[in-house]
């Protein structure tokens, strides 16, 4: 229910009253005059006008004369344009209103089918449930083809297209896995949006593996609407020469906005790499400005990163935080779909419906039971609680279709179970807190059976495949498998450890990256031992395995420098050895030339004084030469000490009384011996005697 806030002169009191008489009961309508809620008496009239202004979804424009010359109708035709609030011209006279001359002007006499019409699309999209159309989509999320039949989010649907109308920059749409962040974005904005003339919606895109591919598809998506027969390779020179700013300038012009979706903006953080994530949030930056919005999904627990991404710095980043669905709620999320297909719903499948869906959390679940509820009851059929129980509930019915989809896929491909169910543990990785979440391939990445395998899961809807030849992808339908399908979460259980290495490295990753890929950042040798062989390449981003690489790299590199080092040491040390064997020779050398030179000179000077001494003391001149020749015996310390002891100037200075005690000095034998080892003492006795 839209609410409509109608514009005109006091001259047009009465056709505006009949216009509010036109759409009551099935929108919300404001109307300054109107007795009840209309602006009262001694009201401040003026910031209710406000009031009423901002929370309108559409402005029915009352156009005359008087409302053109009117400030007041002028006023708010532009505040109401300004908050990019729908606006329903309604002409009399024939009179085109200046500020919106642009906008299709209905005449009066025409207006309340072409209102009525207008406000009913801006509800729904406009849109009726196909022929054939299932009503409920299963585990994919709402389509803007399905909007009919998209329930429950009326009010959150215009507060989010209030948000976008009114800008400016980049809003992110935040809530669980599960909550309906999809279905809201697809289903109710850009389902109310893409009849709006004044709006260019692109469709929405999932980042993957390669985000500047993917936006650049969405963007020759949308040239082909326009008009532009952009090649793909076309479509991306432009955005690398241009930008997404000069590309935008080609779409619209001044008097229409462009809205750029994106779906699961996680995956920038998870799948793409680093130099992808910057190129990408770079054109967006320069892309947003006074007529192109962006409006991204997002997981709760990444908005941080987002917000923090360098490459948006500078940019307006609001956010919408959706709630999962309350439980008064999931009545008509139930028996809405079923009434727009003709379907009815017993009232005790309802009750069981609600009870078994416990929160808003398990939306997706829900629709899979239902889809599996309706498959092949025909319009004006009725879905039963017997069938139902049948299935198993809402967590056995998806358990029950992913076991007869793994039979199917055994009796197709001859792999066993077991195989199946690793190809599809694959499709898994595990995010910062350790649950396991959704992971596309590329099937060019998988062998033949694997595709043949897995393309069975896609066929049955378990699995979704997406794009094309030259980018096409499948991962699960929804990360409810993962959980509720026993045999895949055993599968997946095995394959923690490997998966938990791989979110390691990840966190590793994203420091190395953070650091400026700083050397010290990298894995050591013992790390990367025990980490390498836990992680396959496919579980790993582009920045991780470019992180594994550069450590590898690096020991190897370090290894090689280490036996380099090794063996220079070896040798320095061989060359430091035999210079320092041949110092040392060299320098005992030397040392023992000098001693003998030094011990030389010192004898030769003792036995100068022994000269002197040998008159006035022999005993002294004796010792002098005894210790002289003791130094450096020779021939002159012989002589001179066998003169020594025949006395001088001829006396014999009763050397020849105490012959043998006078020759030695005083010297015991052992004395003597010690000193003067080359002369006997009983020959050194007689030879002074």
């Amino acid at each position: 229910m839209a609410r409509v806030f109608i514009s005109h002169a006091t001259q047009n009191v009465a056709i505006a009253t009949h216009i509010r008489n036109w759409l009551e009961g099935d929108h919300e309508i404001f109307l300054e005059v109107h007795p009840e809620d209309g602006i009262q008496v001694g009201e401040a009239w003026r910031e209710r006008l406000h009031h009423e202004l901002r929370r309108a979804d559409a402005v029915v424009c009352v156009v005359s004369q008087a409302s053109v010359t009117s400030s007041w109708c002028n006023a708010e035709i532009a505040i109401a344009d300004a908050l990019g609030t729908l606006l329903l011209p309604v002409q009399l006279d024939g009179v085109i209103h200046p500020l919106i001359g642009h906008l299709n002007h209905i005449p009066h006499a025409t207006a309340r089918g072409h209102l009525e019409k207008a406000l009913r699309r801006f509800d729904t999209g406009g849109r009726k449930l196909a022929k054939d159309q299932e009503p409920f989509p299963g585990l994919d999320a709402f389509s803007t083809a399905l909007s009919a039949v998209f329930f429950g989010r009326d009010a959150e649907t215009r507060a989010l297209a209030r948000k976008v109308r009114r800008g400016p920059g980049l809003l992110a749409v935040v809530g669980p896995s599960g909550c309906g962040k999809s279905s809201l974005v697809r289903a109710g904005l850009l389902a109310q949006l893409a009849d709006d003339p004044r709006w260019l919606v692109m469709p929405p895109w999932l980042p993957g593996n390669d985000p500047l591919d993917a936006l650049a598809r969405a963007v020759r998506k949308t040239a082909a609407r326009a008009g532009l027969g952009w090649t793909l390779r076309e479509t991306k020179d432009r955005l690398v020469l241009d930008g997404l700013r000069g590309v935008a300038q080609e779409l619209v012009d001044e008097d229409r906005r462009l809205l750029i979706t994106i779906d699961q903006a996680e995956e920038l953080f998870t799948r793409a790499g680093e130099k992808d994530r910057q190129i990408v949030a770079s054109l967006l930056k320069d892309a947003l400005a006074d007529n192109v919005r962006v409006v991204a999904t997002l997981r709760s627990e990444f908005l941080d990163d987002l917000r923090t991404l360098p490459e948006l710095g500078g940019v307006h980043l609001g956010s919408y935080v959706l709630a999962p669905l309350a439980r008064e709620v999931l009545n008509i999320v139930i028996t809405g779909p079923a009434r727009v297909a003709g379907l009815k719903v017993h009232p005790e499948l309802v009750a069981l419906l609600v009870e078994d869906t416990a929160s808003g959390e398990a939306l997706p679940l829900l629709a899979f039971t239902l889809q599996h509820l309706a498959m092949g009851v025909p319009r004006g059929g009725t879905l039963s609680s017997e069938l139902y129980e049948h299935l198993g509930g809402v967590h056995g019915a998806l358990a029950r279709h992913a076991d007869d989809v793994l039979d199917s896929a055994v009796a197709e491909t001859g792999m066993s179970k077991e195989e199946l169910l690793a190809r599809l543990a694959a499709l898994a990785t595990l995010d910062h807190t350790g649950r396991p979440t959704r992971k596309r391939v590329s099937p060019a990445q998988l062998d033949t059976y694997a595709r043949a395998a897995l393309e069975v899961f896609v066929r049955h809807r378990l699995l979704t495949a997406s794009g094309d030849k030259q980018g096409r992808w499948i991962g699960v339908a929804h990360e409810a498998l993962f959980t509720e399908w026993r045999p895949l979460r055993g599968a997946i259980e095995e394959r923690q450890i490997g998966l938990r290495a791989a979110r390691s490295v990840e966190l590793d990753a994203s420091q190395w990256i953070e650091g400026e890929r700083a050397d010290h950042l990298l894995l050591n040798e013992d790390t990367f031992a025990a980490v390498a062989p836990l992680v396959a390449n496919d579980d790993l981003s582009p920045d991780a395995r470019r992180f594994l690489t550069v450590s590898r790299n690096r020991i190897h590199t370090l290894r090689g420098q280490r036996r380099r080092d090794r063996r220079r040491t070896v040798s320095w040390l061989a060359v430091f050895l035999v210079a320092a064997i041949g110092a040392a020779g060299l320098a005992a050398f030397q040392w023992h030339n000098a001693s003998v030179d030094r011990d030389r000179a010192t004898a030769r000077a003792l036995v100068a004084q022994a000269q002197v001494a040998r008159t006035s003391s022999p005993r002294l001149a004796l010792r002098l030469g005894l210790t002289a020749h003791a130094l450096a015996p020779s021939q002159n310390t012989r002589t001179e000490l066998a003169t020594t002891l025949h006395g001088s100037s001829g006396e014999p200075a009763n050397l020849f009384t105490h012959a043998c005690e006078v020759a030695a000095g005083g010297l015991s034998p052992l004395e003597w011996q010690q000193y003067v080892p080359e002369l006997d003492y009983r020959d050194t006795c007689a030879l002074a005697a």
